[in-house]
């Protein structure tokens, strides 16, 4: 595959400007990932400061190193990522749309090298070289992240099964512009359709998914929702 490119045909540009909370924002992840026929990408923001936390990470051994702020754990992997005056993103392709089956780790690549070359400002993919190991996200480059000399700009969590590929990103330590967005969904698909809006469907479900995991005590401790 051609990395320059455009990764799809369509996709719709959700620029969701209202704050969320932690758990609103995972839920309407997968409202769209379970609903929505074409690819996404879903910007937005957060009512305050927060931490998410990776899939499969323990609460209780990451214990006083997470700051006193709310905390909801993402259905992606990945490490804790500190939301606080980040650009918080989600790349979501479902599973109707054949290139949600992609190699993980190619598109965890393809993801970020558009983003990269979209940034235009020097940054780059990590290699093996600039690799640390922490259960932070953004003090430790994984394979493919995106850097700026050996500062971390840019990571992300996915998750691929029957639903499709969740890819939730976060860029930092840069400033965006407004049109950074629209610029990037362009080199991603060769149709942008753009909406300020989730259709009722998915807001009814985004809310549904709220209430019954991601704003759970026992699926923030557990993994274990009402579902």
């Amino acid at each position: 595959m051609d990395i320059h490119q455009p990764l799809f045909n369509e996709l719709i540009l959700h620029l969701d400007a209202p704050p969320h909370d932690g758990p609103w924002n995972m839920a309407a992840d997968q409202a769209w990932l379970e609903l929505s026929a074409v690819p996404v990408l879903r910007v937005y923001r957060w009512t305050e400061p927060t931490a998410t936390i990776g899939y499969a990470q323990s609460l209780t051994k990451l214990g006083d190193s997470l700051p006193q702020w709310p905390i909801v754990r993402r259905w992606t992997g990945g490490g804790v990522v500190l939301h606080d005056n980040d650009y918080t993103y989600s790349v979501i392709v479902p599973a109707v749309h054949p290139w949600s089956q992609t190699n993980p780790l190619e598109s965890y690549r393809l993801v970020h090298d558009s983003l990269a070359r979209a940034l235009d400002d020097g940054s780059r993919l990590a290699g093996m070289e600039d690799l640390i190991e922490n259960p932070f996200c953004f003090v430790a480059p994984a394979l493919h992240d995106v850097i700026r000399d050996k500062v971390k700009v840019s990571g992300a969590g996915q998750r691929r099964g029957k639903l499709g590929l969740l890819h939730q990103g976060s860029v930092q330590q840069v400033t965006l512009g407004e049109d950074f967005w629209p610029r990037w969904a362009a080199q991603l698909a060769a149709n942008v359709l753009t909406t300020h809006e989730m259709p009722p469907a998915m807001l009814k479900r985004a809310n549904e998914l709220t209430q019954k995991r991601y704003s759970l005590a026992s699926w923030l401790n557990e993994r274990e929702d009402a579902l």
